[in-house]
C-alpha cells in the first residue's frame, strides 16, 4: 500500500512538472471577475494546463478567494508590493513550467477551445514559435466594435487564412496595430531569446506593445485569424488610471499613453534590420506621438 501510494506520488508530480500549457494571469483587486479567466483557462486541456495567478498586492479579497475556491488547482504568487502588470507577468513566467506559455488579463477569458486551435497550427508549422490568434472587445459584457484583426489589418492582410506574420502586410511598428495580449501564445524555450525580462516593469502602459514587437522581431510567428477570446473592460477601478479601449480618454491618459509610447519607440534600437516598410512606420509613429504630446503639453 505505502509503495502504491509512492507510485502515485511520483506520478502526481510527473505530471505536474510536464504542463503543456503555462497561463500567466496577472491581477489586482478583481476578485469578482478573476474566476472567469481562470475557468476558461483551466477548460482548454483539462490536467494538461497550469494557471499561475500573479495576486498584484490586492486590497480586496482575491487571496482568501483563490484559496478557498481552488486551494492547490492552482498556483498563486502574492506580491507584497504592487509592481504593475509588466512585473506581474514576469514574476509569472519566471514559475511557468509549460511547453507554451499564454498570457490571460483577469478581466478576459479564452473561448472553449482556443487552445486546442493554436496547439493544431504549432503542430501544422513546426518551425512556428508564436501564434496570434483573434479576439473580440467587449465593454460591460456587451460587444464593443469589430474584432482585433479587423482594426489592426490582419484579417484583410490574411485573407481568413493562417499566414506567416512575416508574409503579411502588417506594420507591427505601430502600436494602433498591436494585438490582444490573451492572443499571444509563445513556445517557453523561444522566450529565453527575448530576456529575462519580458515585459517592461517602468512603464504604466505599451508594456504589451513593446513584448509583442520583441516576439514579432525574434520569433517566427503564425497569425491564426480566428476569435478565440473575449477581451472584457468595466467601469471600475482596476485600470489604475489607464483608458478603456473604445472610450474617450482623459487628459491624463492621453498623456500617459503617449509618454509611454513615446518612451517604447525611443529605446527600440534593438530593432536591427527592420524590413523598409516597418522602419519608415515606426519613424513616422515616433514622429506624430511625439507631435501630439507636445501638442498636448501646449
Amino acid at each position: 500500500m505505502r509503495s502504491l501510494l509512492i507510485a502515485q506520488a511520483i506520478i502526481k508530480c510527473f505530471l505536474k512538472c510536464n504542463m503543456l500549457l503555462s497561463v500567466i494571469i496577472p491581477t489586482w483587486n478583481r476578485a469578482h471577475l478573476v474566476c472567469d479567466a481562470i475557468n476558461s483557462a483551466l477548460n482548454q486541456r483539462p490536467g494538461e494546463v497550469e494557471v499561475i495567478v500573479v495576486d498584484d498586492a490586492s486590497t480586496d479579497n482575491t487571496a482568501h478567494m483563490l484559496a478557498d475556491t481552488y486551494a492547490e488547482g492552482i498556483r498563486v504568487l502574492r506580491r507584497e508590493r504592487r509592481g504593475g502588470s509588466g512585473a506581474a507577468r514576469n514574476a509569472g513566467v519566471a514559475l511557468a513550467r509549460g511547453e507554451f506559455v499564454g498570457f490571460l488579463d483577469s478581466d478576459d477569458v479564452w473561448l472553449p477551445g482556443k487552445f486546442e486551435a493554436e496547439l493544431r497550427v504549432f503542430e501544422q508549422f513546426s518551425e512556428a514559435e508564436a501564434v496570434f490568434s483573434d479576439g473580440q472587445n467587449f465593454f460591460e459584457r456587451v460587444p464593443d466594435g469589430p474584432s482585433r484583426f479587423v482594426q489592426n489589418g490582419l484579417l484583410e492582410a490574411t485573407r481568413g487564412q493562417i499566414s506567416w506574420a512575416n508574409q503579411c502586410n502588417w506594420l507591427w511598428t505601430n502600436s494602433a496595430n498591436s494585438v490582444q495580449t490573451c492572443s499571444v501564445t509563445v513556445r517557453r524555450e523561444a522566450l529565453a531569446r527575448i530576456g529575462t525580462k519580458l515585459f517592461a516593469e517602468d512603464l504604466d502602459c505599451c508594456e504589451d506593445w513593446e513584448f509583442q514587437m520583441r516576439v514579432c522581431h525574434l520569433c517566427r510567428v503564425i497569425v491564426l485569424p480566428k476569435i478565440l477570446a473575449h477581451v472584457r473592460r468595466f467601469e471600475d477601478d482596476s485600470r489604475s488610471g489607464r483608458g478603456i479601449p473604445g472610450r474617450t480618454k482623459t487628459r491624463d491618459q492621453e498623456l500617459m499613453l503617449l509618454r509611454d509610447r513615446l518612451t517604447v519607440m525611443k529605446r527600440a534600437t534593438w530593432l536591427k534590420d527592420l524590413e523598409l516598410p516597418l522602419a519608415n512606420e515606426l519613424d513616422r509613429f515616433r514622429t506624430e506621438t511625439a507631435n501630439k504630446l507636445s501638442e498636448l503639453h501646449g
